[in-house]
């Protein structure tokens, strides 16, 4: 299994890759990486350079083409999309990729990974954009959340969940656009759809969203005086293994 990492985690989350190799060592399953990893130019179509997109798009199905990989696994949404709807529309060979909660829903349903640790949680989980909308998966990553000892999923009213989820500011180049309009996004996400839940934490499987909804937690804190904590699905999981 190859573990396409993709630029966020990268650059700021590199504690989540961590964990997602022990988890997946656990689990009995050899993860390769690319020691020359590209973008996969997903952020240079949003923007409009499509020829740049291709070329990046070309060097990336050729690195993993000669890893002989059986199987791409990647924790971001927006990788994920690129290389399961936008490399083939574009004619280049359709990857076998899964994002990271789809492995762990199928490990944990075979009991391949066996959680033991209880959290005592009461969580929301928010529906990236990316692979959400866009690529239908929904009900994966919740499945993950509701495996874990002691964690309470609180669904978010049907209008704000799903489909209907609000972004949570960063998706779409928008935070490096307008940033103020970004973080309002965020912020409203916080306090207009899951500050009344009675929850601790809002739990989501995008590293975007995780940065985006971290630092509009401090300004909801700050400013509204509600706390919310954001964690990532990996780290409930991470936390959970006995």
């Amino acid at each position: 299994m190859v573990f396409w990492r993709g630029c966020t985690l990268r650059n700021i989350a590199s504690d989540t890759i961590s964990k997602i190799g022990y988890i997946f060592r656990k689990a009995g399953i050899n993860v390769a990486m690319l020691s020359d990893e590209w973008c996969c130019g997903y952020p240079l179509l949003l923007a409009g350079y499509e020829e740049k997109f291709r070329k990046y798009a070309s060097r990336v199905v050729e690195s993993l083409m000669n890893m002989e990989y059986d199987l791409v696994v990647t924790h971001c949404p927006g990788c994920l999309r690129a290389f399961k709807q936008l490399y083939p529309r574009y004619g280049f060979k359709q990857l076998k990729v899964l994002h990271t909660t789809q492995l762990l829903h199928q490990l944990l349903d075979r009991g391949a990974l066996k959680l033991e640790r209880g959290l005592s949680l009461r969580v929301a989980y928010h529906d990236p954009c990316d692979l959400g909308r866009h690529l239908g998966i929904y009900s994966e990553p919740r499945e993950v959340v509701k495996s874990i000892p002691g964690v309470s999923l609180i669904e978010l009213p049907e209008m704000a969940m799903g489909k209907y989820s609000r972004c949570c500011g960063g998706g779409g180049l928008l935070r490096l656009v307008i940033p103020p309009l970004a973080s309002q996004i965020a912020v409203d996400r916080l306090v207009e759809d899951l500050a009344g839940l009675d929850i601790q934490a809002v739990v989501t499987a995008c590293p975007t969203c995780v940065k985006t909804l971290h630092n509009a937690a401090s300004v909801a804190e700050t400013i509204y005086g509600i706390s919310i904590e954001v964690r990532d699905v990996v780290d409930l999981v991470y936390s959970a293994l006995g």
